[in-house]
């Protein structure tokens, strides 16, 4: 899952987070094939029935798809699809691949041609009014919306839903519902989505996106309940400091400085480069009226990021 932008820092600095891998398999015996796709999480097994000719097309796909070899894969459907424009299978392989060359690059303007090719190509296959992989298929078009961005979260929401009335359910349906929710400002929808996925598979990248969700409601008690069980959960840095940062901000608004202290402190006990860390600890002691203290914090925060926008101003306004 891809986690919503860190609303709470002032530095330029960015993180990355992890993204999930999984595969496509395809078994072909005699004249029946077996479809076993996993997409994400999607898990599907349909028989359908084909002739021999279409065998060697299948074999070489199966192949390409087993070695994780989009790019062939796409180049090889393009081929196919040539000669045979509403192929299914051609579609469907197609899309699959273009969606995961597209989660796979590193920025959005490397990733949107991918996707858009993805969602041509699986449109274009569920324009057959009944084939077996229709529920999976909304399943990765809402993904891939998702990835578009926000101004297609309610496609994401719309084709995510229609999976679940197909039958298909992810393991990662509920949260990218929750996700998409939280992205048109609808957290109690994303709250709901977000606590039926934690049912099924708690994780602490769940209870950290819940736990923002929770902040953004201003149910604060919520989420610092939520929050606190992240930390429990986890053994990854940055969902750690990210963790950490909010519970600094939920302490600074209850004016409880000693607890908000103690996550800053947390923060560069694991990363001594948080420029952050440094300026809101500078802040609390604003608060508290020992400006050297404050000064002195802000100071550090600029040493590491000179453009730090939130020190400077302390500093020089």
């Amino acid at each position: 899952m891809q986690l919503p932008k860190d609303r709470f820092n002032f530095s330029r600095a960015s993180q990355g987070y992890g993204r999930r891998k999984s595969g496509l398999k395809m078994l072909v015996s005699g004249i029946v094939v077996v479809l076993s796709i996993t997409v994400g999480a999607l898990s599907i097994n349909k028989i359908m029935q084909v002739n021999g000719n279409e065998l060697s097309m299948r074999e070489e796909l199966k192949l390409l798809w087993e070695q994780m070899n989009y790019e062939q894969i796409n180049l090889r459907c393009e081929e196919i699809l040539d000669s045979s424009p509403l192929n299914p299978e051609a579609l469907i392989y197609n899309g699959f691949s273009f969606f995961y060359r597209g989660v796979a690059k590193f920025t959005l303007e490397d990733k949107i041609p991918l996707f858009d090719q993805a969602i041509k190509h699986l449109r274009l296959a569920d324009l057959a009014e009944d084939y077996p992989l229709k529920g999976s298929v909304h399943y990765i078009l809402a993904k891939t919306y998702y990835h578009k961005g926000r101004y297609y979260s309610d496609l994401a929401i719309d084709y995510m839903l229609s999976s679940l009335e197909l039958g298909y359910q992810g393991a990662d349906s509920y949260e990218y519902l929750g996700l998409a929710y939280s992205e048109l400002g609808e957290y109690g929808k994303s709250v709901e989505y977000f606590e039926k996925s934690l049912d099924q598979n708690p994780s602490d990248t769940l209870y950290l996106v819940l736990g923002q969700t929770y902040f953004s409601m201003e149910e604060f008690s919520r989420a610092e309940e939520t929050l606190l069980r992240c930390l429990n959960a986890t053994t990854d840095v940055a969902t750690q400091q990210k963790a950490r940062f909010l519970l600094g901000r939920i302490y600074m608004n209850r004016e409880e400085y000693l607890k908000a202290e103690k996550q800053y402190r947390e923060i560069l006990a694991i990363n001594r480069n948080s420029a952050d860390s440094y300026f809101y600890l500078g802040s609390i002691y604003d608060e508290l009226n020992d400006t050297i203290k404050a000064r002195a914090e802000w100071r550090k925060a600029l040493e590491i990021d000179p453009t730090h926008h939130g020190a400077r101003q302390k500093l020089y306004n």
